[in-house]
């Protein structure tokens, strides 16, 4: 009888623990909400510095929503939660749909490069400044695309959704907006299925689905990596499931939205050995090659553009900035770090245990040696935090917003205190949590 008792007041204990949890993110959510619904509501122009405060506000609330679901690893299973955390986490995103961009102008290009699409011209052929283009000239384009000068340098799936999303929209981002998030539902979806598949809490997605930096870079700055990451993450879960072929095509995808996947394709060797590999290979090509083909310049060099942008244009590297302080000399800095980054990735491939864990530490190896990291590149290693929740990943998701103070400045200038506002919390805490993984490492491999 007395056990009975004892049964009874702890179910009424985990309900009431399972409800106050539900009430106490459902609150987070209308907070957060507010604040979205505030800058949509209020914005006028670019608004950056209220894009700076709505993060930040957003942000902590976001934090907060995450340790109270890391707190409760006993609802893991709870169905109502995982709603939750997955329909608020779309609202946000619909919510900005109506905002223009704020801290990157980037999407004028996509617009204007959908549009040309839509004439019968080729973005690769013909930079926005072409006399040939002017008839489609409007007052906003391509007066608002800058770099005028330039062709397209974003690949040709990524010129698809430009087309869709003219389609959609007109001279509008809403069209393009409303892709991405049917794009963000399949990648939170995604998310949680490799969660499950890991074994791990799936309301760990509220890491990704809730986080500020891809809500507000892809729903108010529209960038399109919210694409590429869809596939990305398609990719990832067919390559964990062992289904190789299967996800040849994602990987293909992703890389023809935003080049960036290629930097894990070293990883796959060793996952899937050298003669699947092959087939691999051929397939990603094969795919790359059909859609690249209509695109074709007629003259000139391919991606040039592109080009000139990796060799030229640097912004908020961290270890760049460093080297390029004792060196001077961007080119030669560039080497260094792509050797460095070479090295590191090469090593990673020979050594792993774990494809993803892999993954993960190629991506922060990109953190740490990249020429140019914007805020929205790290929406791609966001996707894969909720299966580690690295502290320094989820510190630099934070302190990114700071660099959005350079926009706001005369001539797109980058002050130094913004690089140790974001970097400094980011290498410390790197630091300690690798040096805490290997010996995690050690203990599993060398201690009985």
């Amino acid at each position: 009888m007395i056990l009975k008792f004892i049964q009874a007041v702890n179910a009424v204990k985990k309900l009431l623990s399972r409800k106050a949890t539900f009430y106490y993110l459902l609150l987070i959510a209308v907070l957060s909400e507010l604040a979205y619904i505030i800058f949509v509501t209020t914005q006028k122009n670019t608004a950056i510095l209220e894009y700076i405060i709505v993060y930040c506000f957003a942000f902590i609330l976001f934090y907060a929503a995450f340790l109270l679901v890391r707190s409760k690893h006993e609802l893991a299973g709870n169905k109502n939660i995982l709603l939750l955390i997955l329909i608020s986490g779309l609202v946000f995103r619909a919510t900005l749909i109506p905002s223009s961009p704020s801290t990157s102008d980037d999407v004028y290009r996509y617009i204007w490069e959908g549009k040309i699409i839509y004439n019968g011209h080729n973005p690769f052929d013909a930079p926005p400044n072409d006399v040939s283009l002017k008839y489609l000239h409007s007052e906003k384009l391509p007066a608002l695309v800058t770099f005028k000068n330039m062709t397209a340098i974003y690949p040709p799936f990524a010129q698809l959704v430009f087309l869709s999303g003219y389609i959609l929209g007109g001279e509008s981002d809403k069209g393009l907006k409303l892709i991405y998030l049917l794009c963000e539902f399949i990648t939170l979806v995604f998310i949680i299925k490799i969660l499950l598949l890991r074994k791990q809490n799936p309301n760990y997605i509220i890491l990704y689905a809730w986080l500020p930096l891809p809500i507000m870079e892809y729903f108010i700055n529209s960038h399109i990596d919210a694409v590429g990451i869809t596939f990305f993450v398609i990719f990832i879960y067919y390559i964990l499931q062992n289904k190789y072929f299967a996800a040849s095509p994602f990987f293909a995808i992703s890389i023809l939205t935003k080049m960036f996947p290629a930097i894990v394709f070293p990883l796959i060797i060793k996952k899937i050995g050298l003669k699947k590999t092959f087939y691999f290979l051929i397939i990603t090509l094969a795919i790359i090659f059909l859609f690249q083909y209509p695109f074709m310049p007629r003259e000139g060099v391919l991606l040039e553009s592109l080009s000139k942008y990796l060799r030229k244009w640097s912004f908020n590297g961290s270890l760049y900035k460093v080297l390029y302080f004792i060196l001077h000399d961007g080119s030669t800095v560039r080497i260094i770090l792509m050797m460095l980054f070479i090295i590191s990735v090469g090593s990673i491939s020979i050594k792993y245990n774990d494809f993803l864990k892999a993954v993960y530490a190629v991506w922060i190896c990109f953190i740490i040696f990249s020429a140019t990291l914007f805020p929205w590149y790290l929406g791609w290693i966001a996707a894969i935090n909720p299966v580690f929740a690295f502290s320094s990943i989820i510190s630099l998701f934070f302190t990114s917003n700071a660099s959005n103070f350079t926009p706001m400045a005369d001539g797109w200038r980058e002050f130094w205190w913004v690089s140790l506002i974001e970097y400094v919390p980011f290498y410390v805490l790197l630091i300690f949590e690798s040096k805490k993984y290997l010996i995690s490492t050690l203990k599993k491999y060398f201690i009985s």
